[in-house]
């Protein structure tokens, strides 16, 4: 039993020593594999320029839209262009008589290496887009949003700069065009990308329409998400912003017009694909870079598509564009009523002709039939006035429409420098009207409203037109009682000068205020109502004479108002039509005036330019005052039966 015992456990370790080989060997082969797994990982991993371009890719702020086919919100987001290629929707077109059809559905390989003289043609009417372009964009988009890369490292001069690209579908803006390539620059102080993932960036440059902005990497105004730059696109054109605004452009680096990136926005964090400096071969990956024709339809102008990015200058040369950046771009202030007036003016004029352009190409005889329509419509109304001259003096008088407005003229020109003193009343209370828009702004409630809002929202536009227009009502109340006062003078023994007939203005002006506010307060309650408002435009031209009969006699508060109702009564759509015609010829040509100095002063800063439009309205406001005083006269002689004036004797 005892050697059973001995020899058992001997026989049971033999079997131990014949498979510690294969222990050993099974041992080394994990590890080997282990270690092969590790390697192909790390070279599965992303490569220095994409974790670079990973790092800092740009976080997008796009207008959210209210509903689909909304143009008030951005209708697009960069993608893929692969979306475009090998899609039969897509034509590749050459130019030529009829730019015929050369393939449907090209790919990145057939487009590889062809020049100017071929595009690609989308669905769609470039021009008329409808809701076309949109609805085509998410069917081939499937809502993936995706940024191109691209880096150029200049060792010698230990430089690098970081680009990321953009495709947006389509350019809904003034310049309407199929495709549209758009984008962001971010630069570095070393040579190379190894090195650049070991620093952070000087700065960035954000290209918008033919020219761009430049902002220091520390610098206030750029937002970073962690890392990322954020991106404000506007609306329709994707220049690319450093914050929510209304930003004016009065050149080609500018663009010209008006680009908006408020909110509400949606955020956009794209994926990023790394581009090479070019393709060489049709069957690289990315051959498309080889295209130099136009991703988008064939127009003239600013309506032709784009070219793609490899046929930029900046491509392979971004530092010369870097030094041709701006500092900042040109912000509408929301607290300005009357730059906001001109700059409103002349981001609508600039999309109207536009519009226009684009007519005139579509259908020239339908803007020939436009143009002769309104032309005769203007002809008529004026034929059916009496514009000959006559005399502005005395105040009660019959006078014909055409005949007060060109006697407002004549006595304007006749003694300017006494009108555009009594015109400067405008600038105090103009001024006074922006204090209290800014206090109203830093107010808790209001000021809590507008950060929601936006001074380009509902209620930022409330505050400053609400506070301006009664800013300007004010104002044009003092100025109209003036010069009745001084035109009433004049007619007599013992004339006024300007800054007297203001004073006795300003002296007398609780009776002319308590009117004014009563007038204010009752037809601002109507507006505001919205179901008033028949009502409120009705009572805005009866007290059209509240100035007058207050001044010339002596009536105070309601007995103002009453006296002016009563004049206009039986006479409310001549009082209405020439107060109206008088108004539209003054501020037309007050915002003529702006929008032309606005054009010629493009390197005037905004708060400069506010205060010449204000000083331009107090040249020019006097005339409305001298047609509603001569306005009122002509009311009271028809009501006293009074003799027409005197017809002039012209030469």
């Amino acid at each position: 039993m005892s050697r059973r015992s001995r020899v058992g456990p001997r026989s049971r370790l033999t079997p131990s020593w014949w498979l510690l080989p294969w222990l050993v060997g099974f041992a080394l082969a994990t590890i080997v594999t282990a270690a092969a797994a590790s390697g192909a990982a790390a070279q599965d991993g992303p490569s220095p320029a994409q974790e670079l371009a990973d790092r800092y890719a740009p976080v997008l702020m796009v207008k959210a839209q209210t509903d689909e086919c909304d143009a008030e919100g951005e209708r697009f987001a960069p993608m893929s262009v692969d979306a475009l290629l090998d899609n039969t929707d897509v034509l590749l077109r050459q130019v030529g008589s009829g730019n015929p059809v050369v393939q449907r559905g090209p790919g990145a390989r057939d487009i590889h290496g062809l020049g100017g003289g071929f595009y690609l043609d989308y669905p769609g009417d470039a021009l008329e887009p409808g809701c076309v372009y949109e609805g085509d964009y998410r069917r081939y988009s499937g809502g993936r949003s995706v940024v191109y890369a691209h880096i150029v490292a200049d060792p010698d001069a230990g430089r690098l700069a970081l680009q990321y690209w953009f495709f947006w579908y389509y350019n809904d803006w003034n310049n309407k065009h199929e495709g549209d390539w758009e984008g962001i620059q971010i630069f570095f102080d070393v040579g190379s990308v190894e090195e650049a993932l070991t620093t952070t960036p000087v700065g960035v440059g954000y290209s918008q329409h033919e020219g761009g902005e430049w902002a220091d990497w520390n610098d206030d105004k750029l937002e970073l998400e962690g890392t990322h730059p954020t991106v404000y696109s506007s609306v329709g054109s994707h220049a690319s912003y450093f914050g929510s605004a209304l930003y004016l452009g009065r050149s080609g680096s500018e663009g010209f017009g008006c680009d908006s990136t408020d909110g509400p926005s949606n955020v956009i964090e794209p994926a990023v694909v790394v581009l090479p400096d070019a393709a060489t071969d049709a069957d690289d990956r990315y051959a498309w870079l080889g295209f130099e024709g136009r991703w988008g339809e064939r127009q003239t102008g600013p309506f032709n598509g784009p070219t793609g990015p490899s046929t930029k200058t900046r491509w392979l040369d971004p530092f010369e564009w870097r030094d041709e950046l701006r500092d900042s771009s040109v912000v509408v202030p929301g607290g300005d009523q009357g730059a906001a007036e001109v700059i409103g003016a002349f981001c609508g004029v600039v999309e109207w002709g536009s519009a226009q352009m684009i007519t005139m190409k579509q259908n020239p005889l339908q803007l020939a039939g436009g143009l002769a329509v309104a032309l005769a419509l203007v002809a008529f109304a004026l034929r059916r006035s009496d514009w000959s001259p006559v005399e502005p003096l005395p105040i009660v008088r019959r006078r014909r429409a055409g005949q007060i407005i060109k006697a407002a003229g004549r006595l304007y020109r006749s003694r300017p420098a006494t009108f555009l003193t009594m015109g400067l009343t405008y600038i105090p209370v103009a001024l006074a009207t922006g204090l209290v828009v800014a206090i109203l702004q830093r107010m808790p409630v209001i000021g809590a409203l507008l950060a929601s809002d936006g001074d380009v929202g509902a209620v930022g536009s409330f505050v400053t037109f609400g506070a301006g227009g009664l800013g300007h009502a004010l104002a044009l109340t003092i100025i109209t009682a003036a010069v009745a006062r001084y035109l009433r003078a004049l007619d007599s023994d013992d004339p006024l000068g300007a800054r007297a007939a203001v004073s006795e203005t300003l002296h007398d002006l609780g009776g002319l205020a308590s009117a004014a506010v009563r007038a204010t307060i009752i037809v601002a309650l109507l507006l505001v109502s919205v179901v008033g408002i028949p009502w409120g435009v009705r009572q805005l031209i009866r007290y059209q004479f509240i100035a007058s009969t207050a001044t010339l006699e002596d009536r105070r508060g309601q007995a103002a108002l009453d006296r002016s109702a009563e004049l206009v009564e039986g006479r409310w759509l001549h009082t209405a039509g020439v107060m109206a015609l008088a108004n539209a010829l003054v501020a037309g040509l007050a915002i003529l005036v702006g929008m032309a100095l606005l054009l010629i002063l493009a390197d005037v800063p905004l708060w400069l330019f506010s205060i010449i439009v204000t000083a331009s309205s107090a040249l020019v406001v006097p005339v409305t005052a001298i047609v509603s005083v001569l306005l009122y006269g002509d009311a009271v002689a028809e009501a006293n039966d009074a003799a027409p004036a005197e017809k002039l004797v012209t030469a």
